[in-house]
């Protein structure tokens, strides 16, 4: 059973906080949570703002860190029994650098007192692979020259060219190791020069990030395990926006329109929200698609060497029920996950919702709601009927009117409209409570690279 709960919050950690890209459904407000606002001032436009930082740590916060959602005057983050056991594979993807997420900011020329401060939110590019041979630079086993489409790891050496071919670290192993120093570097082949061509390249030599090279001949371009180019230092390095940050006019896809900054002690406290984005995450060669509504941002900003640390950072928001249904296409065989099942599924379908300690319905016994009432007519049920065919899969919603919809399924018992696709008398979605979500971040200065 255990291994079981383990494979479900594996799965839930990727479906939450994977790779992150970023798309705004600029949606409008909810009974329960408030509409996107905006102050007065600067517009949002990318790469002209007051400072940047990027995100360098992030986890599942615990109970404490989430935001009060209902009103009942406690704080809300179904996801806190997750953290303790998803967190570690958060730290291993950003320590693969998978994740890379920037927060520009306007309206903020120096740290104080602000009513209006807004920023954009991108996407950066930390793993990279611009010579298009599928590996990326910058992670240990990575690739060692980024410019060059015939270096990669697990590629054949070639003997007596002077270049490291599959990144080991060392030129023309299995060949002659030459004692003619050919780039004039001061090193040889013999002496340890991975790449006798180019004379920024030999064994001790500095990094230089973001060459794509292997300056110091440890088997990775831009980094590796000497780390010299840790995007996550105190100032990190330049760093790249991915397209998909921003839209057809060139504005970014996410942004918070309303914060403030307020003297909290001796420093300076950021808030920011309500706001509305979606989270799209490239998982397997699938891209799964995830919204939170009412998004809070609060964090505590100090200035240090004239860019901005945020740490007490925690980002909360809402998974509403519609968007879990349609994050589909991941399998896990050992929890009986098939590609047409949802991460709804996940919740209210399989034991994921007794460790989340979900509140059991007073609709349908044995079943389990939300914890947030987004539209305000009571907590929504989602269960599998008792007839369905279908292990581990939700088929009934039931609606806080008492309304109930099945799942509608063809001759061959297809499902062919989900019961979370239903729409209301005004025709917008029905069923809309959701999740309640909690996450801690940090973040550190960081500059933009030109397009």
């Amino acid at each position: 059973m255990r291994a079981i709960i383990d494979n479900y919050v594996r799965l839930a950690a990727l479906l939450l906080v994977g790779a992150l890209t970023l798309s705004c459904d600029g949606g409008g407000g909810t009974d329960n949570l408030p509409a996107p606002t905006s102050c007065e001032g600067e517009t949002i436009e990318p790469r002209t703002g007051d400072a940047a930082v990027l995100l360098s740590e992030l986890s599942i916060g615990a109970l404490g860190d989430g935001f009060d959602y209902n009103d009942d005057g406690t704080p809300d983050n179904k996801l806190a029994p997750l953290g303790g056991l998803a967190n570690p594979a958060i730290i291993t993807a950003f320590e693969r650098r998978e994740i890379g997420i920037a927060f520009e900011y306007f309206d903020m020329p120096s740290l104080a007192a602000d009513t209006c401060v807004k920023f954009g939110v991108s996407l950066a590019r930390l793993r990279r692979d611009d010579d298009g041979d599928d590996k990326v630079a910058g992670v240990g086993g990575g690739d060692c020259n980024d410019n060059d489409n015939l270096i990669f790891p697990g590629t054949a050496e070639i003997a007596d060219n002077g270049k490291d071919d599959n990144c080991d670290g060392q030129a023309d192993e299995g060949g002659t190791l030459s004692t003619t120093d050919t780039d004039a570097d001061s090193q040889t082949v013999a002496e340890g020069d991975c790449d006798d061509t180019n004379a920024t390249v030999k064994h001790g030599a500095a990094e230089i990030c973001g060459d794509g090279l292997d300056n110091d001949c440890d088997g990775v371009a831009d980094g590796g395990p000497n780390e010299t180019c840790n995007p996550f230092d105190e100032t990190p390095e330049t760093i790249a926006l991915d397209a998909l940050s921003f839209d057809a006019n060139g504005d970014p896809v996410l942004s918070f329109e309303a914060g403030e900054i307020t003297a909290a002690g001796d420093g300076f406290r950021l808030s920011a929200g309500p706001s509305v984005f979606s989270l799209s995450l490239p998982i397997n060669d699938i891209t799964l698609q995830l919204t939170l509504s009412g998004a809070r941002i609060a964090a505590d900003i100090a200035e240090v060497d004239g860019g901005y640390v945020l740490t007490n950072a925690r980002l909360g928001g809402v998974i509403d029920s519609v968007t879990a249904d349609t994050v589909r296409g991941f399998e896990e065989e050992t929890i009986g996950l098939r590609p047409e099942d949802s991460l709804l599924d996940v919740i209210y379908a399989n034991s994921l919702g007794q460790l989340l300690a979900l509140p059991n319905s007073t609709a349908k016994p044995g079943c389990k709601t939300p914890d947030i009432d987004i539209d305000g007519d009571g907590l929504e049920t989602f269960c599998g009927s008792t007839d369905s065919e279908f292990e581990n899969t939700v088929d009934l919603c039931i609606d806080g009117d008492g309304t109930e919809i099945m799942d509608e399924v063809d001759g061959d018992g297809v499902v062919t409209k989900h019961c979370t696709e239903a729409l209301d008398g005004d025709g917008k979605p029905r069923f809309v409570d959701g999740i309640s979500v909690a996450l801690k971040f940090g973040a550190v200065p960081v500059l933009f690279a030109a397009d």
